[in-house]
């Protein structure tokens, strides 16, 4: 898996969370069709926002995230190597 599935790694392109949602929703067991069906969103956006396209809606990005268990936090830099999390990854 990528380090980026680790708690507290900051999270700096639209690709690194596309790894990080791609290696959750495989952990899971799920194809991208499941995801489809279970998140009501087309596969073709479940697979650009896997693959980092930046464009990517921000609401939509957010439901796959709290779809597949993750949960996403914007802290200062200046915290976020000490005791905030940038990226919480763990399963809900």
């Amino acid at each position: 898996m990528s380090a980026h599935t680790t708690r507290n790694t900051p999270l700096a392109t639209p690709a690194e969370l596309g790894t990080v949602l791609r290696a959750q929703r495989k952990a899971q067991g799920l194809t991208l069709e499941q995801l489809s069906g279970l998140s009501g969103l087309g596969m073709r956006f479940l697979s650009e926002l896997e693959r980092g396209k930046s464009t990517a809606e921000l609401g939509k990005t957010l439901q796959v995230a709290r779809l597949l268990g993750l949960d996403c936090f914007l802290v200062p830099r200046s915290q976020s190597s000490s005791t905030a999390t940038a990226f919480d990854g763990k399963a809900g």
